[in-house]
């Protein structure tokens, strides 16, 4: 009988080590089951996600690497899917006229040109110029119109300045300094392309005085120990005799430029005094001919402002708010549409996103803020001149 017991007692304990092992078998198949299951999970949804994506590339036009991106049909809005229709049939047309005419681009005279003003915001505008697919835009400000030792050379001297153009493409430069620094700026100008047309853009000349003397300093134009109410008590009595004088344009230019010899860094104040400024540029160019710009306008709705710029230019609206989102610093980010060959077949698609940071300066608070009493000086001095400008233009701005 405890021969019995005994065996029996073996058998349970082997029955339960069977158990144990089985229980054990069990958990570590379920575990398995679950990671493997949680793999495939993982693979489909990231093929799901692969499949949503834009197709991405690299495309190279001469030294240049540019990587680009291609939507998804599904992913555009009606507007770019038309937009990308007719981007398609433009490069296509463009491929056949090169072939044709077996001509490289050329540098020559500007189809339009940006003549200011001064930290208002021209290098925003020639991010968003450079997007569009027929605007070739010039490497660098070639500062030609304003001074004389490099306009007597005439356009031999010029058009090495400028982009590469094809004979449809359209040549842009930007030099802020013409809009003020010459007097004799805008007769040149027009002697040597009379047909450009002219893109100015305006900004609240109070602060483009302080960001105008911040940048200065930085240049080392303006002594660094200069304070910003040293500077503005300066200028304003220099300049007592511009108000006295409003009303005789032809005597206030000629002393804005007297005022510019007497102290280089008068056109910090001067150049704010757009009426004036404009009144010697219209005295040339027909109004139809000069496209005014609003500065903040640019900043906070630069889609808006491209579409009035493609269509003063006369161009297709190749640009769509869509190549211009919102970056994470507030400034505006460019996606420029393009066009590439896949398989033989050409297809649109955009830039890899670039977005503008800023310069630093006052636009980051590098320079602290302005003391608010000399801002409503400022605003004072200029706001005559501005009414004078409003009324010019017939048009109001937010200064």
């Amino acid at each position: 009988m405890s021969f019995s017991l005994m065996q029996r007692l073996k058998n349970n304990e082997f029955s339960v080590e069977l158990n144990g092992i089985k229980v054990e078998l069990t958990r570590r198949l379920w575990i398995l089951s679950f990671v493997f299951t949680v793999l495939i999970s993982i693979f489909i949804i990231y093929g799901i996600y692969n499949a949503y994506q834009p197709e991405r590339g690299v495309l190279r036009e001469g030294n240049v690497t540019i990587e680009y991106e291609i939507k998804l049909d599904y992913q555009k809005t009606p507007k770019e899917r038309e937009r990308d229709k007719l981007l398609i049939e433009y490069a296509a047309a463009t491929r056949t006229l090169v072939k044709v005419l077996q001509r490289p681009p050329v540098q020559r005279a500007p189809d339009v040109i940006g003549i200011g003003v001064e930290k208002c915001g021209t290098g925003a505008l020639r991010a968003l110029l450079r997007m569009h697919p027929m605007i070739k835009v010039a490497p660098r400000e070639p500062h030609f119109f304003e001074r004389p030792y490099l306009y007597k050379l005439g356009l031999k001297a010029y058009t090495p300045m400028l982009a590469k153009v094809l004979p449809h493409e359209i040549s842009f430069e930007k030099t802020p300094a013409y809009f003020n620094w010459n007097l004799a700026a805008p007769e040149h100008l027009r002697e040597l392309v009379p047909n450009a047309k002219l893109l100015l853009v305006l900004c609240n000349p109070t602060e483009r005085t302080y960001s105008d003397y911040a940048q200065e300093i930085m240049m080392g134009h303006l002594n660094k120990n200069t304070t910003f109410e040293q500077m503005v008590d300066d200028l304003l009595v220099y300049s007592a005799n511009l108000t006295a004088k409003m009303d005789e344009s032809g005597t206030e230019m000629a002393y804005i430029e007297q005022l510019f010899k007497k102290g280089s860094t008068s056109h910090i104040l001067t150049t704010g005094l757009y009426y004036y400024h404009l009144l010697r540029w219209y005295q040339v160019f027909n109004m139809s001919h000069i496209y005014i710009v609003d500065g903040e306008e640019l900043i906070s709705n630069p889609a808006k402002v491209i579409k009035e710029v493609q269509d003063f230019l006369h161009i297709p609206e190749f640009v769509l708010p869509e190549n211009i989102p919102k970056g994470p610093y507030g400034f505006s980010c460019f996606a420029k549409p393009l066009v590439v060959e896949r398989n033989g077949v050409l297809v649109a698609g955009t830039a890899r996103i670039y977005c503008m940071t800023g310069k630093g300066r006052t636009r980051k608070g590098a320079w602290g803020v302005a003391n608010p009493e000399y801002l409503e000086k400022l605003r004072s001095f200029f706001a005559p001149f501005n009414e004078k400008l409003y009324k010019l233009l017939g048009r109001r701005f937010n200064w």
